[in-house]
């Protein structure tokens, strides 16, 4: 009786093993599967450019440019509206080629360094009349060159045009008065902490040949 029970317990250990066999060959192919079915997936965030070859374009939301670029503090830099006008505009208008001008001017005029010998003020010709142009290139220049006589030191304003207004116009006589307000940073031997500050322009015109010519020039 002993070998019958002892052939019976070894075909149960047979089938014992089979079935951990099994169930260890089922939990590998549960493991592909499921490692499959993990990489098969597109990761979050990315886009599957096959699926989205034929797909209708996402329209883009439209961007709107503002009028003014505005510090930090509210003040405003730049005043982008005539830029736009004019650059829009292929003839300017008597007002628009007045205006345009005294910008100009106003900026380059309050613009300069020691250090740079005060060479814009030789750009400004085509802005001004013959009596503006001697008296700066003869006085003004000089006056400046006596506040900052020391060359080694450091010293520039840079001037930033607001905005601009009609005083007077009078087409007839060619004649116009024009208040410019200006931002301007003063750099005293340091480029790092400019002093920031405001302060208006004067500026009188004379119309000479067609064109627009500034004839004086007054800080406020």
């Amino acid at each position: 009786m002993a070998e019958p029970i002892k052939d019976k317990l070894t075909k149960n250990k047979k089938r014992l093993w089979l079935i951990i066999l099994l169930l260890l060959l089922l939990i590998i192919v549960i493991l592909i599967y499921l490692l499959l079915a993990y990489f098969k997936a597109p990761l979050p965030g990315v886009v599957d450019l096959n699926n989205n070859m034929n797909q209708e374009p996402i329209p883009l939301e439209e961007i709107i440019i503002p009028d003014s670029f505005n510090r930090p503090d509210g003040a405003v830099l730049a005043d982008l509206t005539a830029d736009a006008e004019r650059e829009g505009t292929q003839e300017l208008s008597p007002s628009i080629n007045l205006l345009f001008v005294a910008q100009a001017f106003a900026e380059r005029f309050g613009s300069y360094s020691n250090q740079g010998d005060y060479a814009n003020f030789g750009d400004l010709k085509i802005f001004m009349t013959d009596s503006l142009d001697n008296w700066v290139q003869q006085t003004y220049i000089d006056e400046l060159k006596k506040k900052n006589p020391d060359f080694n030191i450091y010293y520039a304003l840079e001037t930033k045009a607001i905005s601009t207004e009609v005083l007077s116009l009078d087409e007839s006589v060619g004649r116009a008065e024009i208040m410019v307000k200006t931002q301007r940073q003063e750099f005293d031997n340091d480029l790092v902490n400019p002093r920031v500050f405001y302060q208006d322009i004067l500026l009188k015109m004379v119309k000479q040949n067609n064109e627009w010519k500034v004839d004086g020039a007054f800080w406020q």
